[in-house]
């Protein structure tokens, strides 16, 4: 994919998160949840390109990772909590995805990892949740980031 057309595809991720952060500031949650979902599309064509993403300097992981938080909150305000585990979910699946791919700095999949598991465990505690599947997460988390300094 052209430089051009992956730059468009981001600023247009951009402008749909713009708004939807707009809507979800005035308490807009149905409406900021739909352009939300639209610009976790956007993040997913982009990870589709990754190679591209890294040569045109376009944060894919970021922008992903900003697409699951922003639906997670959205899903959380919206009463839908098994949904929004599931967005905080796949930022660390996505993450285990990233690194096993070698394809950014191993450093920067660290420090994105460390973020995503204080989201993530800050709303089990929020939300008193209760299940076994962050036991599942952190196990393979664990087992990626061994495996990863061991082939290091």
């Amino acid at each position: 994919m052209s430089e051009n057309c992956m730059n468009h595809i981001e600023n247009y991720w951009k402008k749909l998160t713009t708004q939807a952060n707009d809507y979800f500031n005035q308490n807009r949650y149905a409406q900021a949840l739909n352009i939300y979902q639209n610009a976790l599309y956007r993040a997913e064509v982009l990870n589709n390109h990754m190679f591209a993403c890294v040569r045109c300097e376009i944060p894919f992981v970021q922008v992903y990772i900003i697409s699951c938080n922003n639906l997670a909150n959205t899903y959380q305000e919206l009463g839908e909590l098994e949904k929004a585990e599931e967005m905080l979910r796949r930022s660390f699946y996505f993450l285990l995805h990233i690194a096993s791919k070698k394809i950014i700095d191993f450093e920067e999949i660290q420090r994105e990892i460390k973020k995503v598991v204080l989201n993530y465990t800050q709303f089990m505690t929020q939300n008193e949740v209760e299940n076994n599947k962050h036991i599942e997460i952190f196990n393979a988390l664990k087992e990626q980031l061994i495996g990863q300094s061991l082939s290091e």
